[in-house]
């Protein structure tokens, strides 16, 4: 399919404004008038921009279905980086240009030109010990089908006039709307199958006893070190052949005066894990209307959604049944705990036991540590998640003049999440926390933005030579996110998982097991911004914005509002100078925009004794303060804005009649005043020692992003257009801590969502993973003990790499012969280390084939070793094959921090996968009732070209700033194939 991609320009300063296309000056302009969307939903000419965007159709994000659209984008946009977390309606994670903010580096979502809250649940730690899932997020609720284009801006020059939340770049989408002159209904239908493959490499040879051995027996301990032996593959039949169906019906109409556009959707899918599901409905409707003589345009739209699923896997080897099977002692009979099978009836309580290899007798677990029964999870230890989403606008146009439009806009954007787990009697006495009735964990999220502004949009005619677009308006956006946490192991009647069967009345404080969190956060910004655009002769354009925020997350700081500007201009050199046949269109750009962004909701009461109650709320009747106040009496340490600079310059070449497209942009971004939270260990300079919430730090980007595009082949007969995206970004933490206060330079900031492996450093860069390391001597030589079985680091964690890709490249290629189209997506992310606890734990209870092929080489060879200093042998090289067991139980694990040598495994971030491919036929049928009709073979993450990685890197445990990077215990990565019809009537 033809590609709508658009990688136009960047630049400097953003601006919204410019109003709907206008008719050409010059023949020379005919070359590039394309029109792309632009802040607050104004369309330009492409021309004219001053910086980068980058714009991708609708119908290319629907060529091969995925439930989330903005999976859909990976490896088509440049410096668009995006995580997954864990299958079907999960959230993503999308970073433009590296990570800027400790808090939040994701870009604002816009749609038709006004800002949303993508709001979501509680986001999945970096945990074994997690208990909940991704609960998705609203962009995962959107239908692709109703979409008809995406815009990428991607630096805060573009992105300027929507403000703060604008500082990471902006992802616009605008909706379907129906078309004048046409009356016509669209069905599309999907039907995939995925399976899991990549799976761990398990091992089934070597059992966890020794039958010759009097006394032992399968299941005595978890650990498989025992005697070879024969084992079955229990996993393999475990994992089922899920299927995703996707259905879309849509309905557009419209005349002079009036167009409507109506759709549902639903996507049902089953997951490769056993009793997982995923249910979704969409419905969107937008109408646009004219009146007083086409002066005044009515827009409005809604979009909702229900989203329903069941057992989606959580992060960590608490609740998930493939690490029961991946740790299952080897000799153990799987088959005797199956889906008919996995409990009995406790004849004392009458209630359901759970039946399993750990479980004794007399019901109690043997602890080594505890699994349970996959089957048992599903069953007795489910969790569901329940989203709502729901997003209306309204916007009204009056034309004053032909130069001057007057615009006022609104929206309401709702959305809830509910998840919740339930825990019967007789689980793992670890996850019941005292209980004997049951536990239930419960989170409910809600999520509401109200925005309105008014707008005063013109393009008077100067001169003959001089163009002006301008926009002046103010805005105000609300917004309100209301919390509760319920963890309660005390139920009134045993595995009745109801709120009111809740005992409240138990005299301990909160803890695991018992909490009831409720916080209520609420802000608003108010601004006022302008814009302008002057252009000379279609040749020279120069950009200006402004923008002043006053933000309610500043009251008692001082201040309550903050200021950024940007300017950027441009040159069509195509238009100067007569430059040679084979050039069509040549711009060149530069920008700069410095952006402000307000503190977290309701954080400053923190700095006023009377007010720090309210900051967080309250747990079972206990208030919850804040465990860090502000300092506020340095200047240089009360809390002020963080301010994102940016810097950008780049070109646009068309060539060989606008076949060839090539874009390139260069960029320096650097964020300051990230706001941190540290320890001061001792009085300094009159600040007590204590938690602070510290304004410091600044992280730089450097980096350069690319896009080409060339049609090979344009002709109806035979058409090839192929397009390769390349970028590469370096982050650098500049600044930590002030200097003015006694923090060491080697001092560690934990990033939200990283567990304890992702930490900030001076010197280091966003994301950066730390752990225990080999120990080794002045040389680099590994230290081993008198046994051969090597050292790990003691003390600080030390640093083991960085998993954020060093370069990004995509490859996209689309053929059309005749009716035949047919596609396919090459992507690749080169450099970065990714951590693997799953492998860790694998290698601890020797189940992992590496494992199995040391025992069979006779033990582990330690390359450059040496004995430490204080064995028999200390400083002589060490040449011998250290034991197997010895060796994995050195370096494996099962716990956090601190276990193991997690240096043993970080592995090589690079892959390079095929994407997705597609293969499609149009049938022209132009009967009465219809007109045509698509028949496609699609495929997505067929296979992986290179990956050394027992992972996909690109999988997250969570949509959080550090949950980048580390495999702990995620779903396996699945591959799909199906068919799908898309038929217009």
């Amino acid at each position: 399919m033809r590609k709508a991609v658009i990688p136009v320009l960047f630049v400097f300063s953003f601006l919204a404004n410019a109003q709907e296309k206008k008719t050409a000056d010059t023949t020379k302009a005919t070359d590039i008038q394309e029109v792309v969307v632009t802040s607050l939903g104004i369309k330009r000419q492409a021309r004219s921009l001053t910086y980068s965007s980058q714009q991708i159709g609708g119908d290319e994000l629907t060529e091969v279905k995925t439930p989330n659209l903005l999976n859909s984008i990976n490896g088509k946009v440049s410096n668009v980086q995006i995580n997954r977390t864990n299958g079907v309606g999960s959230s993503v994670r999308v970073i433009m240009r590296g990570n800027k903010s400790v808090s939040n580096s994701q870009p604002l979502y816009v749609i038709d030109g006004i800002p949303i809250i993508n709001g979501s649940g509680k986001s999945a730690d970096i945990s074994q010990y997690s208990n909940m899932p991704d609960p998705g997020d609203v962009l995962s609720s959107i239908n692709p089908d109703d979409i008809e284009s995406i815009n990428f801006l991607k630096g805060a020059s573009a992105s300027a006039l929507y403000g703060s939340a604008g500082g990471n770049g902006a992802i616009l989408i605008t909706t379907r709307k129906g078309k004048i002159g046409r009356s016509s209904i669209s069905y599309s239908t999907s039907l995939t199958v995925e399976r899991a493959y990549s799976l761990p490499k398990l091992q089934h040879i070597y059992l966890s006893y020794d039958p010759s051995v009097s006394g032992q027996a399968p299941g005595n301990n978890i650990e498989s070190w025992g005697a070879k032996g024969g084992s079955k593959d229990y996993l393999k039949d475990f994992l089922q052949t899920g299927t995703t169906w996707v259905n879309s019906l849509s309905f557009q109409s419209g005349n002079e005066k009036s167009t409507n556009y109506f759709s549902i959707g639903n996507t049902t899918n089953k997951g490769v894990i056993p009793m997982s599901y995923f249910d979704q409905y969409n419905i969107s409707f937008r109408n646009s209307s004219k009146f007083l003589d086409d002066k005044l345009t009515l827009d409005a739209n809604f979009i909702g959604s229900l989203q329903d699923s069941k057992n989606r896997q959580t992060p960590g080897a608490s609740f998930s049944p493939l690490v029961s099977l991946y740790w299952l002692p080897r000799g153990v009979d799987f088959d005797q705990y199956g889906p008919d099978n996995y409990f009995y009836l406790n004849k004392s309580r009458l209630l359901p036991a759970q039946n399993w290899w750990e479980v004794k007798p007399d019901g109690a677990f043997k602890g080594n540590p505890e699994t349970q029964n996959p089957y048992w999870i599903l069953n007795r230890n489910p969790v569901t998640v329940k989203n709502k989403n729901a997003y209306s606008a309204v916007t009204l146009s009056y034309e004053i003049n032909p130069w001057l439009t007057a615009r006022v806009r609104g929206n309401y954007s709702w959305n809830s999440s509910d998840s919740q787990r339930d825990i019967s009697a007789y689980s793992a006495p670890s996850l019941l926390a005292g209980g004997e009735n049951g536990r239930i964990l419960k989170n409910v999220y809600e999520n509401s933005s109200t925005y309105g502004d008014v707008l005063l949009i013109g393009s008077p005619k100067l001169s003959e030579s001089i163009s002006l677009d301008f926009t002046i308006g103010g805005s105000v956006n609300s917004t309100s996110n209301k919390v509760t946490q319920v963890d309660n192991a005390y139920l009134a009647n045993p595995n009745l998982f109801a709120l009111n069967n809740l005992q409240w009345n138990v005299d301990r404080s909160p803890g695991d097991g018992y909490h009831n969190i409720y916080w209520n956060l609420k802000k608003q910004v108010r601004s006022v911004f302008a814009s302008a655009s002057v252009g000379y002769k279609n040749m020279f354009y120069i950009d200006m914005t402004f923008r002043n925020d006053w933000d309610s997350t500043l009251a008692l700081t001082g201040r309550s509002g903050f200021d950024y500007e940007s300017i950027g201009a441009n040159a069509i050199l195509s238009s100067v100078f007569k430059l040679p046949e084979v050039f069509n269109f040549w711009k060149v750009r530069a920008s700069y925009a410095s952006v402000g962004l307000g503190l977290p909701a309701n954080i400053s009461n923190a700095m006023v004794a009377y007010y720090n109650a309210y900051s967080y709320g309250v747990d079972a009747g206990t208030i919850v303060y804040p465990k860090s106040s502000f300092v506020t009496d340095r200047a240089e340490l009360i809390p002020r804005p963080e301010l994102n600079k940016t810097f950008e310059a780049g070109t646009e070449l068309r060539m060989l009649k606008n076949r060839l497209n090539f874009d390139i942009t260069y960029y320096n971004s650097n964020a300051t005043n990230q706001l941190l939270e540290t320890t001061i260990g001792s009085n300094f300079g009159g600040i007590p020692s204590g938690s602070y919430y510290i304004n410091a730090g600044k992280i730089r980007n450097t980096g350069f992003e690319s896009s080409v595009s060339y049609k090979v082949f344009d002709t109806e007969k035979f058409g090839w257009t192929t397009t390769l995206n390349a970028s590469a970004n370096k982050n650098e933490i500049v600044e930590l801590f002030p200097s003015s206060l006694p923090i060491s330079e080697k001092q560690l900031f934990s990033l939200t969502g990283g567990g304890d492996f992702t930490k900030l450093r001076l010197g280091g860069s966003f994301g950066d993973l730390y752990g225990i390391k080999f120990q080794r001597d002045d040389q680099g030589r590994v230290l081993v003990d008198a046994n051969g079985v090597p050292l790990g680091t003691t003390g600080d964690p030390q640093y083991l790499g960085n998993p954020n890709p060093k370069f990004i490249l995509g490859f996209n290629n689309s053929f059309n012969i005749g009716k035949l189209g047919i596609s396919f997506l090459i992507d690749g992310k080169f450099g970065g280390k990714v951590l693997s606890l799953t492998e860790k734990a694998n290698d601890l209870y020797g189940v992992s084939q590496t494992t199995a092929n040391a025992r069979d080489a006779g033990g582990v060879s330690i390359p450059n070793a040496v004995y430490a200093p204080g064995t028999p042998l200390a400083g002589q090289a060490y040449t011998g094959t250290t034991d197997a067991k010895a060796y994995y139980k050195r370096t494996g694990g099962a716990g956090g921090m601190g276990t193991g040598i997690d240096e043993a495994y970080m592995y090589n971030a690079t892959t390079v996968r095929l994407r997705q491919a597609s293969i499609s036929y149009t049938f022209d049928i132009n009967a009465k009732y219809m007109r045509n009709a698509t028949v496609s073979l699609v495929g997505t993450n067929l296979f992986f070209f290179y990956k050394k990685a027992p992972f996909d890197p690109e999988q997250v445990s969570g949509n959080t700033p550090g949950g980048v990077g580390v495999d702990s215990f995620g779903l396996p990565i699945t591959r799909s194939i199906g068919l799908s019809l898309k038929a217009n009537f």
